[in-house]
Parts: structure tokens; C-alpha cells; sequence
């Protein structure tokens, strides 16, 4: 009986450190079903801390966290593991001193409503933004190194890219009523 149980808990110890199939750089798109892409060239933790800019007189924050080989399950049975960079940021209105928005107090991933999805020559970080709360409202936008001085990246490119989700969206008629607070122009954040 002794040998059963031992067997048994080796049985267990070796699936659950087997459910990594394979490593592959960051960016792979076609991989193996349980396949963690890890930032192998180290190029998330970059962005990890604090970065402020001001455009149209609104000082925006972005707080950029790391978070290791998370898992993504899909209901075919497919799952991979993958290295993210994800951020939350607040917005202050410089001339009344107010905070019109903030999600500085997230600390819980799923919480995070920016997510890094593609790097693009080690230059380009392409973000998306999902607002589950307010009718799954999405947003895309990039960050690009400044090579001259790496303490500033430019933000631009913000374009909405949808909403409703998998649920009816009655409190909104359109997609311009559902308030976001993502800057739409661009300009320069640096690095706290």
C-alpha cells in the first residue's frame, strides 16, 4: 500500500511540473497546446514601474506591472502560459487639481484593464484596454521606445475597437457614450 501511495504522488508531482509542453519566445503565434511564451529577450520589464505625461491639460499616469507565465485557458481544451505586462493608470485634470479617474488601487490581475498583446522590433509595444464594466467597451493603443532617450516612450494610435461583449449593453446607445478616459492624442510619458 506504502508503494501505491508513493507512486501515486509521483504520479501527481510529475503532471502538474509537465504542464509546460515548451518555451518559446514571447511573440510565437503558432505553438504547441500548453506552450508558455516567455519574454526570452527580456523586453517587458522595460515598462515596469511608473511613466507620466500631459496632454490637453490632463496628467496621466500608467503603472506598469509584470506578471509571470499566467495561464490562458480556452473552452476547447487548449491553454498556454504566457509572460504579461499590464497596466492601470489615473487621469488629473490640471486646471481643477481633480482626479476624473483612477484605477491606481487594482491590485488583483484580472482587475487590469490594459494588457500588452504584440512587441514589434523591440520598439513598438501594442496595448489593448477591455472596460468590462462599462459594456466591454475596448481600445487600442501603442508605446514607442524613444531610442534617443530611453526614460520617455510616445503614446499614440488610440483608436476604439468595440463594445457590447457577450451581454446586451442597455445603458449605452453607442460606443461615444460610454465614457473612457484613455488619452486619443499623442504625446510623450516618462518614466518616474
Amino acid at each position: 500500500m506504502k508503494h501505491i501511495l508513493k507512486i501515486g504522488c509521483l504520479f501527481i508531482t510529475i503532471n502538474v511540473s509537465c504542464q509546460v509542453t515548451q518555451m518559446v519566445p514571447l511573440n510565437t503565434v503558432e505553438h504547441s497546446n500548453g506552450a508558455y511564451l516567455k519574454d526570452l529577450d527580456n523586453q517587458l520589464p522595460y515598462f515596469v514601474g511608473t511613466w507620466e505625461g500631459t496632454s490637453n491639460n490632463f496628467k496621466y499616469t500608467f503603472e506598469f506591472t509584470l506578471f509571470l507565465q499566467q495561464l490562458r485557458t480556452f473552452g476547447n481544451s487548449r491553454y498556454y502560459y504566457k509572460d504579461e505586462l499590464k497596466a492601470k493608470f489615473e487621469v488629473l485634470d490640471l486646471s481643477t487639481n481633480q482626479i476624473l479617474y483612477t484605477d491606481l488601487d487594482t491590485t488583483t490581475r484580472e482587475d487590469y484593464k490594459i494588457s500588452e498583446v504584440h512587441i514589434w522590433q523591440d520598439q513598438e509595444f501594442f496595448f489593448y484596454y477591455m472596460d468590462k464594466d462599462h459594456c466591454f467597451n475596448t481600445a487600442k493603443f501603442k508605446l514607442i521606445k524613444n531610442l534617443n532617450n530611453l526614460n520617455e516612450v510616445t503614446y499614440k494610435g488610440f483608436e476604439l475597437t468595440g463594445f457590447g461583449g457577450p451581454l446586451p449593453c442597455p445603458e449605452y446607445d453607442s460606443q461615444d457614450d460610454i465614457p473612457i478616459f484613455l488619452p486619443t492624442t499623442e504625446f510623450v510619458l516618462t518614466k518616474q
